[in-house]
């Protein structure tokens, strides 16, 4: 007797459905789509490190997968780490001038022992509308409702303090021990305008010669944009410039990314892990 196969029509209820575990590919998807953003045509977000396929367990969000962050994120049973900094030291995180070096086999190895898998997180989360690390810095600062212009969210109108007393309020609120200012602690300030993350010398330059009283970045090379703050403070100009380092001036933001992958990762916990300062005062040693 000859036999037929039965075809369910499309968009029938017998489409064969994902029953089982998420994979970390499938959450990298969901979060791009998610993110809204446009691709680039070179971007640094993808899978670095781990096998895609791996059923995911827990959601680790970090502004970067440090060692000490990886081995945080395996003790709260997470296996996928959304990361906004890369994992091999590098932008790329080309493999290729690892090959011998052991931290990088610790830490591959690491990886590997307990199943984990790494997605750079960057360029979807700052090309998102809000840009997710200003919106997110904001929040961490309570700084809301002083953003100046809503498609700039990271230009603020302040109550009026001064250099110094906004370095305390930074230092408070970020827990930010080893910051750098450069002007005079005493300039009156009430904008604020900053570049979170690198800060590249002309676009540091423009907003110095803007409207702000105060530049606030990450980083950027101080014989470019900080030597150039450094000289405008020379001939008298009323500016300022505080450097908070880069994980201080990005980890807000990822905080508010792992809040903001639990409003459509429901069956999956979402964790947040902060990442150590990595410098040291001595003023704190006593």
């Amino acid at each position: 007797m000859a036999t037929t196969t039965a075809v369910a029509p499309a968009n029938s209820m017998f489409r064969v459905q994902h029953t089982g575990p998420l994979t970390a590919l499938q959450i990298v998807d969901k979060i791009i789509a998610q993110s809204g953003a446009s691709g680039r045509a070179k971007t640094v977000d993808r899978i670095t490190a781990g096998d895609p396929t791996a059923a995911v367990t827990g959601i680790a969000v970090t502004a970067m997968a440090t060692f000490d962050c990886l081995k945080a994120a395996a003790a709260a049973g997470c296996n996928l780490v959304v990361t906004y900094e890369p994992v091999w030291w590098l932008d790329d995180d080309s493999l290729d001038r690892m090959e011998g070096d052991g931290l990088f086999a610790a830490k591959r190895d690491f990886l590997r022992a307990h199943n984990m898998v790494v997605f750079n997180f960057h360029d979807h989360w700052r090309d998102r509308a809000p840009d997710g690390i200003a919106a997110g810095m904001a929040k961490a600062l309570g700084w809301e409702g002083y953003i100046a212009d809503m498609s700039h969210p990271a230009t603020f109108r302040l109550p009026p303090t001064t250099l110094l007393g906004l370095a305390k309020e930074l230092h408070t609120k970020l827990g930010d021990r080893t910051m750098r200012m450069v002007g005079d602690p005493r300039l009156p300030v009430a904008t604020v305008a900053a570049i979170w993350g690198n800060a590249e010398q002309m676009a540091t330059i423009h907003l110095l010669n803007g409207s702000a009283d105060v530049v606030i970045c990450g980083y950027t090379h101080e014989w470019e944009a900080v030597e150039y703050a450094q000289d405008m403070v020379a001939v008298g100009d009323k500016k300022g410039l505080i450097l908070l380092g880069d994980i201080k001036s990005v980890e807000g933001g990822m905080q508010y990314c792992a809040d903001w992958l639990k409003t459509f990762i429901t069956d999956i916990p979402v964790t947040f892990v902060p990442v150590a300062e990595p410098y040291w005062n001595p003023a704190d040693l006593g």
